[in-house]
């Protein structure tokens, strides 16, 4: 079973992408914003954890940029009825530290604002989530935003003011975010993003 794959990015869209490790392309599955938070090597070589789903019609990889990001789903595919898409979909749209303290916080609006979540799911993916992170210190989980959070914060409200869709800011402000430290102020970052939606 993949645990564990480091290799050159060969392509990736909103949610997947190839990695080449050694001249065999694995398809990965990734929450949106994943090819942004990637650490890249001087080689130009990224680390990626894997997950492995096994099926009868398929063998599908699912990747993360941290092991932490990595635990929260298999706790999530741990839910009854949540199967490894839904539980991308909710990485897609809850950080790790968001989904602990939704689940915490018995906050259901949060939960059913990712697609595929209606109310009565996201009440059971509360219920039984809690037993399951209780070895969980949310502090383990560090938020991804740094000290150029707020920037990204208002990069992404800026573009939802202009109508983008949470799929292309999630996939904008992870490219961005490595680069924060670049810019002064939000118009800035604006100024980027825009480059990147041409």
């Amino acid at each position: 079973m993949i645990a564990h794959l480091t290799g050159t990015v060969l392509s990736h869209s909103i949610d997947s992408m190839i990695v080449d490790v050694s001249g065999v392309g694995y398809q990965v599955f990734v929450p949106v914003g994943t090819q942004g938070r990637l650490a890249e090597q001087e080689d130009g070589r990224v680390s990626v954890h894997i997950y492995t789903s096994v099926r009868e019609d398929a063998i599908q990889l699912f990747g993360f940029a941290s092991m932490d990001e990595k635990r929260v789903f298999d706790k999530l595919t741990s839910v009854s009825g949540v199967g490894p898409k839904l539980a991308l979909s909710v990485l897609s749209a809850l950080e790790p530290m968001e989904l602990l303290t939704a689940v915490e916080t018995n906050d259901i609006k949060a939960l059913t604002n990712v697609s595929g979540i209606g109310k009565k799911t996201a009440q059971r993916l509360i219920l039984e989530l809690k037993s399951k992170f209780d070895n969980f210190a949310l502090d383990q989980i560090a938020p991804s935003a740094s000290a150029g959070g707020q920037l990204i914060e208002d990069l992404r409200s800026a573009l939802g003011n202009l109508g983008y869709s949470a799929a292309i800011i999630d996939e904008v402000a992870g490219l961005l975010t490595p680069r924060v430290s670049e810019f002064n102020a939000v118009d800035d970052l604006l100024r980027e993003a825009f480059k990147l939606l041409r």
